[in-house]
């Protein structure tokens, strides 16, 4: 029980003030850390729905263009518009440090902080029946 200075039991308002103030802090850095991820995973969308394949390139991580041009030769340009993307507006993130999930429509993005800012690891992700990984049609490390 919080006291006041007399000893006298503080008001129930007073008591839930600091919980509260703690509770809008640590929504605040999670809405404030999501805001670059969101940005990015927004970019991304609206690159695969204009056909802005440089610009979906340009926000992959590298290993996950690695990936794709070892498996796709003609370039990550030519072979991002072949994998028919999903395009909906990005609705929601959650970020974990360095790390973010988006949904966009029925796809999920997912996300990692990289020294030149955030960047798509994995698009076109379906979560899996029975807790499974999520089977991704572009997916990097």
């Amino acid at each position: 029980m919080l006291v006041n200075s007399a000893g006298r039991p503080l008001p129930v308002a007073s008591r839930l003030l600091p919980v509260v103030l703690a509770l809008a802090a640590v929504a605040g850095c999670q809405a404030a850390g999501a805001d670059p991820a969101r940005q990015v995973a927004s970019a991304f969308v609206a690159a695969i729905a204009s056909s802005d394949s440089q610009r979906a390139c340009d926000l992959l991580a590298p290993n996950t263009v690695e990936l794709l041009e070892s498996l796709r030769p003609e370039g990550c340009q030519r072979a991002l518009p072949q994998l028919e993307l999903p395009d909906a507006e990005v609705s929601s993130i959650d970020v974990w440090g360095d790390a973010a999930r988006a949904r966009s429509g029925q796809d999920v993005l997912f996300l990692r902080e990289l020294d030149a800012g955030w960047r798509v690891v994995a698009a076109g992700c379906q979560a899996q029946e029975g807790g499974e990984p999520y089977q991704c049609v572009l997916q990097g490390s």
